[in-house]
């Protein structure tokens, strides 16, 4: 057998029927056609960091690990970008970059150049493969892909191997079942939780990936304890019961916000399958008694916890709830926060179309079964306090990176992961679309059907609130209105644009119904966008 069709065999094994990048001669093509023979469809993105995000939310989603492909030097260079995206969102994608052979791969050539330097600090690991026992390789760049936190992982392959002739190895992936409990860290923590009065649990995506939900909710709901979810735990804890305050983005008391109200008033905080990629800024030494309950973690998100318990969570919790229980919070005790803060995320009221009305039609008119993909932005906070999600792995937004670009093509590999049947709606912003115009073109050719909305208020909104926040002169962030509708039908798309409710209703009721993707610029009030963002973060 090829090595190349090895490699896509393996993938395909793998739960990719889909892979992402960007060709050039020799090893890529190889991949390509013999991906096509085994049904591994290639997408040609628009520009290379596309390929690794559309290739990490598919991984994500297929609970494996995308494919995404580049060509040696700068095309590599160019994945950097998608690499760093996937590192900081934590997404599960094989990085696959043709090199140079290695008998002169010390030579200066054109696009030549050392990728393991250029990735190293954003990548799970790194190999190049060879003849010798290339299913170990490939299978090894999977699992450590997809398991514990996930990332992106990159395999160099040098462009005279593509051909080679190389035999399938059986290789079974070892399991790791050293995890005993540890039943001293348990007691200590059972000591803590049963002298709390008002503890704090902060749900992780670690509790997704330990099959542990039914678990978290028991013991939560022993504690009587408030909830907020870290920025990739959307869903995992279900968000529409009354103890779920919000999404924490950093330790904060300020009681202008959520997360702060709830943590000042908290006198132990329980974080469990944390990631510590899942705040802004370091949390402060000694203010708080804190657990840490984590499997498998370089680090915890707090700098001194009180007690550190590494495990199977599953295992933990369960050894926990029997025993653990708190006084408590009141349901009055939540009431009181949201009745005093939920003013911050309410309508503007003299605006004629705002990201609140997009949001609640959306609601509205979507599926309950929806997948909604999105990034960073203005509506960001305000998205994240009032779109509540009851399942994981339906909110797809921006957590570690927490930057602009990611959603158009998140979802595009998160649709194609879906094969177009569940209903997915993208949702982003006029400065994040700029950067990724030309996989509009992509997701015609890819025969989406979805629609995507543009928040379009002609500026850098976020950051035009945090430039006049500071007492700064209005300079810089303005960008041309871009008629996105325009664009879009030029790409092969529907589009739309819509400046008020009562049309943006009717247009994404027709988009929902559509076998063709709609893109729907909605000209929403800017003024009204860019102020309405501090009140949402507490300033």
């Amino acid at each position: 057998m090829k090595l190349s069709k090895l490699f896509m065999k393996l993938a395909k094994e793998m739960e990719n029927n889909h892979f992402f990048g960007i060709p050039g001669s020799g090893v890529p093509l190889d991949l390509m056609d013999n991906g096509k023979d085994l049904g591994v469809q290639f997408i040609n993105v628009a520009h290379e960091s596309s390929a690794a995000i559309s290739a990490g939310t598919y991984g994500l989603i297929k609970g494996s690990a995308g494919v995404a492909l580049a060509v040696k030097g700068v095309g590599a260079a160019n994945l950097v970008g998608g690499i760093a995206n996937a590192y900081f969102e934590r997404l599960p994608v094989i990085c696959v970059c043709e090199t140079t052979p290695k008998y002169s791969y010390e030579n200066e050539m054109v696009q030549h150049t050392d990728h393991f330097k250029m990735m190293s600090h954003l990548t799970k690991g790194m190999d190049t493969i060879s003849t010798d026992n290339p299913s170990k390789t490939i299978r090894d760049s999977f699992k450590l892909a997809s398991s514990g936190i996930e990332g992106p992982v990159l395999i160099d392959f040098p462009s005279d191997l593509g051909l080679s002739d190389v035999e399938e190895t059986i290789y079974n992936l070892s399991e790791n079942n050293s995890n005993k409990l540890d039943f001293d860290s348990i007691n200590k923590i059972k000591a803590l939780l049963n002298n709390s009065k008002k503890p704090l649990v902060i749900v992780g995506d670690g509790v997704r990936k330990d099959n542990s939900i039914n678990e978290l909710i028991s013991f939560i709901d022993n504690l009587n304890a408030a909830v907020l979810s870290s920025m990739k735990a959307r869903g995992v804890y279900k968000e529409n019961r009354k103890n779920w305050l919000g999404v924490i983005t950093d330790y904060n008391e300020n009681l202008n916000t959520h997360t702060g109200s709830v943590i000042s008033k908290a006198d132990l905080i329980i974080n469990i399958g944390v990631d510590q990629m899942m705040t802004h800024s370091p949390w402060p030494k000694g203010k708080k008694k804190i657990i840490e309950i984590i499997n498998n973690q370089r680090k915890t998100i707090s700098n001194d916890p009180s007690v550190i318990c590494d495990g199977n969570i599953k295992d933990i919790l369960n050894a926990l709830s029997s025993e653990a229980s708190s006084e408590g919070w009141k349901d009055s005790e939540f009431d009181e926060i949201n009745n005093r803060l939920n003013d911050r995320f309410s309508r503007p009221g003299k605006a004629k179309f705002t990201a609140h009305d997009i949001f609640e039609i959306c609601k509205e008119e979507l599926p309950a079964n929806s997948n909604i993909y999105t990034e960073t932005g203005a509506h960001i906070r305000l998205m994240e306090q009032t779109w509540k999600f009851d399942e994981p792995l339906k909110f797809f937004g921006t957590s570690g990176g927490r930057t602009m670009g990611l959603m158009i093509p998140s979802f595009i590999g998160g649709v194609l992961a879906t094969d177009n049947n569940i209903p997915s709606i993208g949702i982003g912003a006029d400065g994040s679309t700029l950067m990724r115009l030309g996989e509009l073109e992509t997701i015609n050719r890819s025969n989406i059907k979805w629609p995507i909305i543009i928040i379009n208020d002609g500026a850098l909104g976020t950051m035009k609130y945090r430039q006049g926040f500071r007492g700064y002169e209005d300079y810089g962030l303005d960008l041309t209105l871009v008629d996105f509708a325009k664009t879009a039908q030029s790409c092969g798309l529907n589009g739309e644009k819509v400046d008020n409710p009562e049309d943006f209703k009717k247009i994404l009721g027709k988009s929902l119904n559509s076998d063709k993707a709609f893109v729907i610029d909605a000209r929403i009030d800017p003024d009204a966008y860019q102020d309405n963002f501090g009140g949402t973060i507490g300033d």
